[in-house]
């Protein structure tokens, strides 16, 4: 059994991509301990920064699927980048759908087209560990029910998501995100991993968010929520989880004002993220793994919204009795503060985190 696992985002900058990954492997090991894993590296768009060529084949991509056209579709994927040898000797795909599978994905239709082609060849195709956002994109819903119509397994990591799908007649499993499959570290090993880092006894960890820009717009929203963070939790030291490259851009920019901390990627990997968060007094921010990682370790988070509605779906699976807000409106961090201070000693009463132990691929 040959398992083809893409996208491979263990070599991502972002925590979520690699602890996803390592979730992935793990169960897949557990559960087929005679597979062959093979994770595969997709190559860039050629021309990749010229964004209405992209924009071109993948519609001519998307078309040849809604055709049935196999040899189109085939055309096409290799003008994406996409040569047969990625077809070649796979009887078994792993999608790892993450956040991708939205109508601002640079690489969906990609993966779509190779799903379509992988099942022309025969192989047995799970599409999983995804969040599943189309909003009001009419034509992509098309593409997303035609291909997922074909696949041999179907599923979403959160139920917003499962309603989503369930609305373009499809029927997909619940289960929860891969992240959730990694090792849970104890006392002994958190303390290793932290070793260096001279932790303070009680620290606030940020984070940033998928709907956070490089911009000016961004700073004043993050700006912020750091000044309110600072007036509700007088001389509490900020560390800023930075693991992306907007997050990055946005915590240098602001560090001098507010002199907090920057842990940030790639130097730092995810299992030493796991490790400070499952320190933090409190997480705050629109990382959607930051704060699964969190509710893993009892630690309570206030959830921001990202660029799709993966946070809403992560609150709803974890019963998570705090809402999504929005970065636009300041006035209600204050309450949120108030909030999850009043019910911090009984949160972990009432979050449900899942425990995933296998997966399905045949």
């Amino acid at each position: 059994m040959k398992i083809a696992y893409f996208p491979n985002t263990a070599r991502s900058i972002n925590w979520g991509g690699q602890a996803t990954s390592a979730g992935i492997k793990k169960l897949i090991k557990e559960t087929y301990p005679d597979a062959e894993f093979i994770p595969l590296d997709l190559p860039l768009f050629p021309l990749h920064k010229i964004r209405i060529f992209r924009i071109f084949l993948e519609k001519q991509l998307a078309n040849a699927i809604l055709e049935d056209d196999r040899n189109k579709v085939i055309k096409y994927l290799k003008k994406l980048n996409i040569d047969d040898s990625f077809f070649d000797n796979i009887d078994t795909v792993c999608f790892n759908g993450e956040g991708a599978v939205h109508p601002k994905s640079g690489y969906l239709m990609r993966f779509m087209g190779m799903l379509y082609e992988y099942k022309k060849r025969g192989a047995f195709v799970a599409v999983l560990n995804q969040t599943v956002d189309l909003g009001n994109d009419k034509f992509l819903k098309k593409i997303i029910k035609k291909v997922y119509s074909m696949v041999d397994y179907l599923a979403v990591r959160e139920p917003v998501s499962q309603r989503e799908l369930q609305s373009l007649g499809l029927n997909p499993e619940l289960v929860g995100d891969a992240a959730y499959a990694i090792e849970k570290y104890s006392h002994e090993q958190i303390d290793t991993l932290v070793s260096d880092l001279d932790l303070p006894g009680k620290f606030i960890a940020v984070t940033g968010s998928s709907y956070l820009r490089r911009d000016g717009r961004s700073l004043k929203m993050l700006n912020k929520l750091l000044e309110e963070i600072q007036k509700f939790y007088k001389g509490v030291p900020i560390y800023f989880l930075a693991n992306a490259k907007t997050d990055i851009y946005l915590a240098k920019k602001l560090q001098l004002k507010y002199g907090f901390t920057i842990f940030a990627a790639p130097k730092e990997k995810y299992q030493r993220a796991i490790a400070v968060i499952s320190k933090a007094y409190l997480v705050i921010g629109g990382r959607q793994h930051p704060n699964i990682f969190a509710a893993m370790y009892g630690v309570p988070f206030i959830p921001f919204q990202g660029n799709t509605h993966k946070m809403n779906g992560v609150v709803e699976l974890l019963n998570y009795p705090m809402k999504v807000l929005n970065w636009e409106d300041s006035e209600q961090f204050k309450d949120a503060f108030n909030k999850i201070e009043k019910i911090r000693d009984t949160l972990n009463d009432s979050v449900k985190v899942p425990i995933l132990h296998t997966i399905t691929l045949s």
